[in-house]
């Protein structure tokens, strides 16, 4: 049966027969080369005959003398000389598709069989993004992520320096100080607000989460909380503490724990052994997560490590210094340039924090359904409770109830005969 198809240049309908399935012919108006669809005569016949049936009631007469010129064309088509296409078409929208394509790309059919592939079926029935673009997305994403917050990475340069000072200025003291009391106030007092650098990155990477998660790019409402943030810091130490028994483990679960400490239900972050079975299930884009950790801060450890050469190279200059003839102009240049390689690394490592934290992001939205992740509280009802009352109108008291008031009033009792018995023992006793 002769197969009808329009040229996509110039909308001629053509009638090829069955054996130029599958091939490419030129259009005989405009020679462009024309794909004729594979698949079954009925199908082909059926489909075209209703899209020229239909094409052709508001213009009847030209497509008449269009289709018998079309025929008359391809009636004496030598069908050794058409052209082989490199590319099929799908049977079911037509699109071009390579030869040992597996499913169509635009609509996800199988070409042997007419229907969707098992993997077309998958992404359909999958709530949420494809997990596979994680891979793909994660360099640019958490690039453009980081270039669109240039002001929250200077302000955590700004914090750390701010943070550094002080604290540092405080251990100084703690140590030049003679008296015990100013050396332990000032001592605790830089460990609190040492405390602020990890709540700082806790927040951050909370909040990151939470903004991929929304589909968002920005975070630059975040705010810099001393309160808050030191108390984080002791939620970050707890956190290290309670997973500090399950080592070697506690790095590598450090993005996933991030992740639920993001919900409002934070349950699983605190748990190991739940957190475990979300590890292995998990394990590839974590790795890769990892991976890119890695890569972002061996370029950041340079400076740093710069930084420590340079102040070693001085610390060696001072102790010569009674030595050798050393100027102090040299020595002094060499603290300059351990700082400024200090400085330095604390603005790309504040850079390379946020693009991290986007990573750990796109972790959380591109694999939430697997990561068993509570987003809803479940709603909490109080129901008032009845109290019997007794003939005088007051409280009936049940039997646990009396016991308890048994209890504190030995216990209150005890505890004045004590202190009588001190004050006895004090005045009367000596």
């Amino acid at each position: 049966m002769a197969v009808k198809v329009r040229c996509p240049t110039c909308e001629k309908v053509l009638s090829a027969p069955d054996a130029a399935r599958g091939k490419a012919v030129k259009c005989p108006a405009c020679e462009t080369k024309v794909k004729i669809p594979t698949g079954d005569s009925s199908a082909g016949r059926s489909d075209g005959g209703r899209t020229t049936a239909r094409r052709s009631s508001t213009k009847a007469p030209a497509k008449k003398a269009v289709g018998s010129e079309s025929t008359e064309f391809l009636a004496g088509l030598d069908l050794s000389k058409v052209a082989e296409s490199s590319e099929a078409m799908c049977p079911k929208c037509g699109a071009e598709m390579p030869e040992d394509a597996t499913e169509c790309p635009k609509c996800g059919v199988d070409p042997t069989t007419g229907q969707l592939s098992s993997s077309a079926r998958k992404r359909l029935s999958r709530k949420g993004p494809d997990p596979a673009l994680y891979y793909k997305t994660v360099w640019s994403d958490a690039w453009a992520f980081t270039k669109a917050n240039i002001r929250v990475a200077l302000r955590t340069t700004l914090y750390f320096l701010v943070l550094s000072g002080l604290a540092g200025g405080l251990a100084f003291l703690a140590v030049w100080l003679k008296g015990m009391p100013p050396k332990i106030f000032c001592g605790a007092f830089a460990v609190v607000i040492t405390l602020a650098f990890p709540g700082w990155i806790w927040h951050l990477t909370v909040e990151t989460v939470r903004a991929t998660i929304s589909k968002k790019m920005s975070i630059r409402g975040v705010h810099f909380d001393m309160f808050q943030n030191i108390a984080l810091g002791v939620k970050t130490i707890l956190w290290y503490i309670v997973f500090g028994a399950w080592l070697p483990f506690v790095g590598l679960m450090y993005p996933l724990a991030m992740i639920q400490m993001s919900m409002p239900v934070t349950t699983k972050g605190w748990i190991m052994p739940v957190m475990v079975p979300i590890f292995f299930r998990n394990l590839l884009p974590t790795l890769y997560c990892w991976l890119v950790h890695l890569a972002t801060f061996i370029v950041t450890a340079i400076l740093p490590v710069a930084a420590a050469g340079t102040l070693i190279a001085t610390g060696i200059a001072a102790s010569l210094q009674n030595k050798v003839a050393i100027s102090g102009a040299y020595k002094w240049t060499l603290v300059g340039v351990s700082l400024t390689f200090a400085l330095l690394g604390v603005l790309v490592s504040s850079f390379t924090m946020l693009f991290n934290m986007r990573v750990i992001g796109l972790l959380a939205y591109y694999f939430k359904d697997k990561l068993d992740l509570v987003t809803l509280v479940a709603e909490k009802t109080y129901v008032h409770k009845e109290v019997k009352l007794d003939a005088f109108g007051q409280p009936i008291k049940t039997s646990g109830k009396k016991a308890t008031e048994a209890v504190l009033l030995v216990v209150v009792l005890g505890i004045i005969v004590a202190v009588g018995y001190f004050v006895y023992l004090r005045l009367f006793k000596k």
